[in-house]
């Protein structure tokens, strides 16, 4: 998802631009183009999202989910995103089970 207007636009197109002719190259070596992120929101929060260089990825915190940046474009479509928890925060656990103890 974009956010302002005309200068996430231009970012865009600085950002296609930038890649050349050559820029159809299968992986994900191309960088994000640094002025896009603070255009960019996660689809599904609608909140900012963090950029990790080691990973080439778009990263919410909240969520848990990282979305590839493939050629220097994010690839933002949340099927596509993937899950960077192993297991929910503690703070949402639930206590499901009853009292502990031997059952008889």
């Amino acid at each position: 998802m974009l956010r302002g207007g005309r200068g996430a636009v231009a970012a865009l197109r600085r950002a296609a631009g930038s890649r050349g002719a050559g820029g159809h190259g299968q992986g994900q070596g191309q960088a994000l183009e640094p002025t896009l992120l603070r255009f960019l929101v996660c689809p599904l929060s609608k909140r900012p999202l963090r950029y990790d260089e080691s990973t080439n990825e778009l990263i919410n915190e909240e969520l848990g989910i990282a979305y590839p940046v493939i050629d220097g474009i994010p690839n933002m479509i949340p099927e596509a995103a993937r899950t960077t928890r192993k297991k929910p925060p503690a703070d949402s656990l639930k206590e499901t089970s009853g009292p502990a103890g031997p059952q008889q």
